[in-house]
Parts: structure tokens; C-alpha cells; sequence
């Protein structure tokens, strides 16, 4: 959760949250896993809108344009 993810990756998560709350709010009243399907695609739009962003990093523990230095041995 402590990494920030880039604005267009959270665009996306936010188009497929608000699918999933679509599909789960167009289900029929009858069926037993509505309202399960309908809480879990609320939390999943409030995880979505939560997220950060900022700039991302191109690999763990590295800086864009930074080269590693060889070890004198």
C-alpha cells in the first residue's frame, strides 16, 4: 500500500471499480450474492479512490537514470 501508483493506473482502477458496482447493482433482487457483490465492489471503489500517486519509480530501488557503479575489487 506505501508505493504510489502513476494517474493513469489509477484511472483504470477507478473505471473497473465502477463496473463492478454497475454489474453488481444490475444483478436481480433475488439473487443471494447481491449484496456481498454490491459491498465488495463499493470498497473496492474506495480503495481505488484512495490510492496515491506520484511519480514511479522504474524499478526497485532505483532512480530513473541512475547507473550502478562497478565494485573495485
Amino acid at each position: 500500500m506505501g508505493q504510489p501508483i502513476s494517474e493513469a493506473k489509477k484511472a483504470i482502477f477507478l473505471q473497473r471499480a465502477e463496473a463492478r458496482l454497475n454489474f453488481a447493482r444490475n444483478l436481480p433482487e433475488g439473487d443471494a450474492k447481491r449484496e456481498s457483490k454490491i459491498r465488495e465492489a463499493e470498497k473496492a471503489l474506495q480503495t481505488a479512490l484512495a490510492s496515491k500517486t506520484g511519480t514511479v519509480r522504474s524499478g526497485p530501488g532505483r532512480k530513473a537514470g541512475k547507473v550502478r557503479k562497478k565494485r573495485a575489487r
